[in-house]
């Protein structure tokens, strides 16, 4: 087992031609002088142009470039060939991963979670890059990777705002406040130009106690380099799992949310969405939604019930498992029995 510090791994992904070489040349030239990056550039054809453009950008950098094929599949071995080398030669202090951009990244989330990388790598926040004017085109809204890449993302920068009329940026703004679960940030930016502090966000401010007295300041917070997050707070984070509850004009939530490893068993999930459909034995009376994202051993699926309506589909989602219920009454319910169900779906946490 290596006793050296695990090294940052950051994704930035999106779809053909939405700006990611631009943004990562951007990110090079502004690295601190200091640390040693390292990129892995995967493109779908054979002839690597993007590799060939980032070793330009400058010194301090190792570009990886794997051509042909996708690196995103999880039985592929050349990427974790290439991160192995990584490892084992000068560590770099930062490495950044762009897929191509007709990959599925969510495997390489699943191959850095692997036993055998997680002591010599860190994931880090999903970086998607989103063009506004695409939502308007069913080439991309209707395409499966495209839907992917935008479950995938811990932070999303719309770019090419220079180009999309103010119309098209609110719109897509409004798209991303309504995911489930919700992004870290979202960001505005032209010609690949982001912040890069959107690298080192806290993947789980959840978890934080007292997250609540900085929710007026929330902007700037999530901008926060993730140490400097933690630094600020000298209570120590939740135990997992985290648990959130809100209500408001008539309406009550509760909200689960469980590490990233945590593993549950998919027919029991299953069959518990299938129970909504009785609510008051759950002492849910006046249900109106659930909805959750987990991790099973099966693979990771998102689970919602409607309208007497359950149902289940593949996610490409992969920051954690979290489940979440909405229920209409005049006084909150007693979440208890609901929790200890939801608990008993779980295989290991």
């Amino acid at each position: 087992m290596s006793t050296k510090p695990a090294i940052p791994v950051n994704i930035v992904t999106g779809f053909l031609g939405v700006g990611k070489t631009t943004a990562l040349m951007h990110l090079l030239a502004n690295k601190p002088a200091n640390e040693y990056w390292a990129i892995v550039v995967n493109e779908f054809g054979e002839v690597g142009i993007d590799g060939a453009s980032l070793s330009a950008a400058g010194e301090g950098l190792q570009v990886a470039e794997v051509p042909g094929g996708c690196i995103c599949c999880t039985t592929s071995p050349q990427l974790r060939v290439t991160l192995t080398k990584l490892a084992r030669g000068i560590r770099p202090d930062r490495l950044l991963i762009e897929p191509s951009g007709l990959g599925h990244p969510a495997g390489i989330v699943d191959l850095l979670r692997d036993p055998l990388l997680t002591s010599a790598f860190e994931l880090r926040a999903i970086i998607t890059l989103l063009d506004p004017r695409h939502l308007n085109d069913s080439r991309y809204t209707t395409h499966e990777t495209w839907r992917d890449q935008l479950q995938l993302a811990d932070v999303l920068v719309l770019n090419k705002c220079d180009l999309a009329d103010e119309e098209q940026i609110v719109a897509a703004e409004k798209m991303a406040a309504a995911q489930f679960p919700p992004k870290l940030a979202v960001q505005r930016a032209h010609q690949g130009v982001f912040d890069a502090a959107l690298l080192d966000l806290e993947l789980h401010p959840e978890r934080w106690p007292n997250e609540a007295e900085l929710a007026d300041s929330r902007n700037s917070h999530r901008l926060m380099p993730r140490k400097k997050i933690v630094a600020e707070i000298e209570t120590p984070p939740q135990s997992w799992p985290v648990c959130k509850t809100q209500s408001s004009l008539g309406s009550h939530s509760c909200g689960w949310i469980f590490a990233p490893e945590a593993l549950f068993a998919s027919a029991k999930v299953a069959a518990l969405f299938e129970q909504f459909n009785q609510p008051e034995a759950l002492q849910l009376t006046g249900l109106s939604r659930a909805k959750g994202v987990f991790q099973t051993e099966r693979d990771w699926y998102r689970f919602d019930w409607v309208a007497g309506m359950p149902g289940a589909a593949p996610s490409a989602y992969r920051r954690d498992s979290r489940f979440e219920v909405i229920v209409e009454s005049e006084a909150a319910p007693d979440w208890t029995l609901l929790e200890q169900h939801l608990l008993a779906c779980l295989i290991s946490q």
